[in-house]
């Protein structure tokens, strides 16, 4: 086998988890998947059921005339949640393909719980989602700003060709391509600055009626009864120290009492800034992603008084955002990934390629760690532009970790939430299903916060709130400081 027939397997190997059904033949509206008609009961009720065990849902998707749907695609998704216990739990979804699916939840907690369950998308929804995202990548497009001879000028610029007379700019290390449109009178060498554009009209009045606000998103009808769930009879705690390389299972962990509970590891809280300052003390954590994982930077700013932030004197969107913490000796570095990026306006040499980043660093003691992010910016784009830039940032975190293996490297999932013009809970799950794939050969850890954001019982938000975010940081520190 050729180098080549390797790589087209391995790609191939990634993207079979993202194969869908599709639906069998076009579709009218009438005849797509419903919330408000959509029927769901539990299997096996009226039985006892105790902490540690699992029950399961049985869900018949029916269209807008209340006609049961013959085959499958739909987007569910479902939490178990006791909003006085401020507890919650994701639930899977089996697709049987045949316009029925099983909800399966573990009962992690005792007590009254309610079970809630979500249309994202009808299969019609999401034929058309995918349809667009490989045919219309310049659905959004970014704004290139070019200064000669003390003139400006601002042009389209975009991963794809937005044009025939175009600027290439192609990274001499990744191979990544980038383009924008060529200001006339200006040398392509004058591309400056990079900032968000905007986002085009691409579905016609028919496709627009699939992914209307009143069928996405939303709770089906469908009324499920609440019940109890007794204490567990023997119950140990068989969890391990929360060390590198532990899959995920599903779920992988829960919240009660507003607190993660992992089940990958023995998570730890950090309640205190001492608490903070005694993990990281001669620590090097360099992060690399976007602003969802600038979240968990500015939280640590926040929270610990002696970490100050020193100002670079640079655009605060992409960064870099340093904070050093000199008595405790440790620091805390974030900055953006390359493009694509929706973002306000910034310089073109502020964005660096985070396989590159990472190709240009020694290694050394145990004290570095790694933190990466890369996905809500790629849901607009075909899935072969992820995957690239995936492939390559996983080529160099193993590059480093030859290198160095005790670095530890952690990889921050997506999160739930997006739901801008062409954002889709889908979209996202297709890549970060993507990125497990990529990563699953390494020894990494993967940072849950998919999850994380899908089960709390705040309004989901692609940026969540601060409780989810000190979630997400205590069980990063619980990943650098095991006990």
């Amino acid at each position: 086998m050729t180098s080549q027939d390797s790589k087209t397997e391995e790609i191939q190997k990634f993207l079979k988890p993202l194969a869908w059904p599709e639906p069998p033949n076009a579709t009218s509206f009438m005849s797509s998947t419903s919330p408000k008609t959509t029927v769901c009961s539990l299997l096996d009720p009226g039985i006892t059921y105790h902490v540690g065990e699992y029950v399961k849902v049985f869900i018949r998707a029916r269209d807008h005339y209340g006609q049961p749907k013959t085959y499958g695609g739909d987007f569910f998704q479902a939490k178990l949640h006791a909003l006085n216990l401020k507890a919650g739990v994701t639930g899977s979804i089996t697709d049987h393909r045949n316009g029925t699916y099983t909800a399966t939840f573990l009962l992690p907690w005792a007590g009254v719980s309610e079970i809630y369950i979500l249309l994202v998308h009808s299969s019609e929804a999401i034929a058309i989602l995918k349809r667009k995202r490989e045919t219309r990548p310049d659905k959004v497009f970014y704004y290139g700003y070019f200064y000669h001879n003390g003139r400006w000028a601002t042009v389209e610029c975009n991963f794809h060709p937005p044009g025939r007379d175009v600027c290439t700019y192609r990274d001499s290390q990744t191979g990544e391509e980038w383009f924008c449109v060529r200001p006339e009178g200006f040398p392509c060498s004058t591309y400056l600055e990079h900032s968000n554009g905007g986002h085009r009209e691409i579905l016609t009045s028919a496709e627009g009626k699939f992914l209307e606000s009143s069928v996405t998103n939303q709770v089906i009808s469908s009324a499920l009864p609440d019940f109890t769930v007794l204490p567990q009879k023997n119950g140990t705690d068989d969890r391990d120290i929360c060390r590198r390389s532990i899959p995920n299972p599903d779920p992988s962990g829960y919240y009660y009492q507003d607190k993660w509970h992992s089940r990958v590891c023995r998570n730890q809280n950090f309640p205190t800034p001492a608490n903070v300052t005694s993990c990281l003390k001669g620590k090097v954590v360099y992060m690399f992603g976007d602003s969802t994982l600038r979240q968990l930077w500015e939280y640590l700013v926040e929270f610990v008084p002696s970490l100050q932030r020193v100002n670079l004197h640079v655009s605060y969107a992409p960064g870099p955002l340093l904070a050093t913490d000199a008595e405790h000796s440790y620091l805390v570095e974030w900055r953006a990934h390359q493009r694509p990026l929706s973002m306000k306006r910034t310089r073109v040499q502020e964005l660096k390629y985070i396989a590159n980043e990472l190709d240009n660093m020694g290694g050394g003691d145990d004290g570095l760690v790694i933190v990466i992010n890369c996905l809500a910016h790629f849901i607009f784009f075909p899935v072969n532009v992820y995957l690239r830039r995936m492939i390559t940032i996983r080529d160099a975190v193993a590059r480093l970790l030859e290198r160095s293996p005790q670095t530890l490297v952690i990889i921050k999932s997506g999160n739930t939430g997006f739901l801008s013009t062409h954002g889709s809970d889908w979209l996202s799950w297709q890549l970060d299903t993507l990125m497990r794939e990529v990563f699953s050969g390494l020894p990494v850890t993967i940072l849950d916060a998919w999850q994380m954001t899908s089960c709390h019982y705040m309004t989901k938000s692609i940026h969540p709130g601060k409780i989810i975010v000190q979630n997400m940081v205590d069980l990063m520190l619980s990943f650098i400081c095991p006990t």
